[in-house]
């Protein structure tokens, strides 16, 4: 841990200085993000204060009543010797400028400094452009756009007020209900089937251009084509069919993938068919109100394109709850399927689905998923761990644990394994200090 105050880090000794707390949190928030310390003097020694009942709880909502947007931080408590101490840490926002107390403030260097009129109105024009979804094409090609009519009508009768208006059309309808995408081709979705675990050999693959409203049941098929199902006898009049995969996670994965990805990044949705796993690969990263390490457990809706989002849910193929991460998790243990991996890669968010496997009739997936002896199983717990370091520098193992990563003894286990291969480093004194990725 740093022990001087700095551009992202700010020390209070205690809970009086809440008003400067939260301005400081404000200030962070309008610049790259940052940490405010309680207990901890501006020297960098501790004070052992002690942290009463309710005290977390009525920063917390002060923090709600006078900040606006309201900041949603992180808080953690740690002992340190008698006394304890606070760390309230936030990301940068992505809805500025914030407001504390109805000013906005800005780090500078080691201090807050006020705005002034004329920054606060170039950080609102800058913030509160339009999503990529709710702009508009070019007027000629608008006139030249076919859309699949049968989704369309539905869609006029169901969403009126969100149709096209006078020759407009926005980029989130064309996306929508365009018989084929020739302008936006970072749009179109690619699926393929690679030949054993890696993305070097193709067996089939394909594009999907048309309307988003339907190509996640297209790609439904291409998936099920070259995945398998077997049939389970359980004494029902109806056998039960169970695939490789749950298709119900599937289908929610590749919905998500389309409705929140980065529009802006040239990259594709992309589907990964290989002999063990499913990778469904959706370009840009989680909002930074979103924690990585936390979607198994809990995860805020933060929606990126508000207009696409909004016509799924009016066809009733998407949720705006934040549960999809949860219900993909129990429909993967529902059909024995390992749990499945959230995880960023080349600047993308990645799920993936493990198949189950079968010896002599056993389904072995759940067992595949949480056994440490299983190599593979390791090394993706290595790289979930490197990817929430990397997310969240300057954390110890005990905030690790707190987070759901894994127990502490596997933890540590992992921290080895990073250390030896040059890829973290513990900077800070023993108690205080943390683990971050080397550079």
């Amino acid at each position: 841990m740093e022990k001087i105050e700095s551009e992202k880090l700010e020390f209070k000794s205690s809970f009086s200085e809440w008003k400067e707390a939260i301005i400081s949190l404000c200030a962070f928030a309008n610049k790259k993000g940052g940490k405010v310390i309680i207990g901890m003097r501006d020297d960098g020694t501790i004070n052992e204060i002690q942290i009463g009942k309710n005290t977390i709880e009525d920063f917390a909502n002060k923090i709600k009543n006078n900040t606006d947007p309201i900041l949603y931080p992180s808080i953690n408590v740690e002992t340190f010797g008698l006394g304890e101490i606070v760390e309230i840490e936030v990301s940068e926002s992505d809805n500025k400028p914030v407001f504390a107390f109805e000013k906005a403030y800005m780090r500078v260097g080691k201090t807050n400094q006020k705005m002034s009129q004329t920054e606060v109105r170039e950080l609102i024009k800058k913030y509160t452009l339009p999503d990529f979804d709710e702009h508009y094409i070019d007027a000629k090609i608008a006139k030249q756009v076919k859309f699949d009519q049968d989704l369309w009508n539905k869609f006029k009768k169901k969403a009126p007020n969100l149709a096209k208006k006078d020759g407009k059309v926005s980029y989130g309808i064309f996306l929508c209900f365009v018989e084929k995408n020739i302008e936006f081709h970072n749009a179109i979705i690619k699926a393929a089937r690679f030949k054993g675990l890696r993305s070097v050999e193709f067996i089939d693959e394909k594009e999907f251009d048309g309307p988003l409203l339907s190509v996640p049941e297209e790609i439904m098929l291409f998936i099920q084509r070259h995945i398998n199902k077997r049939i389970a006898i359980s004494g029902k009049v109806q056998h039960d069919e169970i695939w490789d995969y749950p298709l119900d996670a599937l289908r929610e994965a590749i919905m998500n993938a389309i409705v929140h990805r980065d529009y802006n990044d040239s990259g594709n949705v992309q589907i990964r068919i290989f002999d063990d796993r499913i990778e469904i690969w959706s370009p840009g990263l989680l909002p930074k109100e979103v924690d990585i390490a936390e979607i198994y457990k809990r995860a805020r809706s933060v929606l990126r394109n508000k207009l696409i989002m909004r016509i799924f849910h009016k066809y009733g193929l998407i949720e705006n709850w934040g549960t999809g991460f949860q219900r993909m998790l129990e429909l993967c243990r529902k059909n024995g399927n390992p749990d499945p991996v959230f995880s960023y890669a080349s600047g993308a968010f990645v799920v993936s689905f493990k198949k189950i496997r079968q010896t002599e009739g056993v389904t072995e997936g759940v067992a595949e998923g949480v056994t440490e002896g299983v190599t593979e199983g390791v090394a993706e717990g290595v790289k979930k761990l490197k990817n929430y370091i990397s997310n969240n520098p300057g954390k110890r193992t005990s905030q690790m644990v707190k987070a759901g990563i894994a127990p502490q003894k596997t933890i540590e286990r992992w921290i080895k394994k990073l250390k030896e291969d040059g890829l973290v480093e513990f900077v800070g004194s023993p108690k205080s200090g943390g683990y971050f990725i080397r550079k």
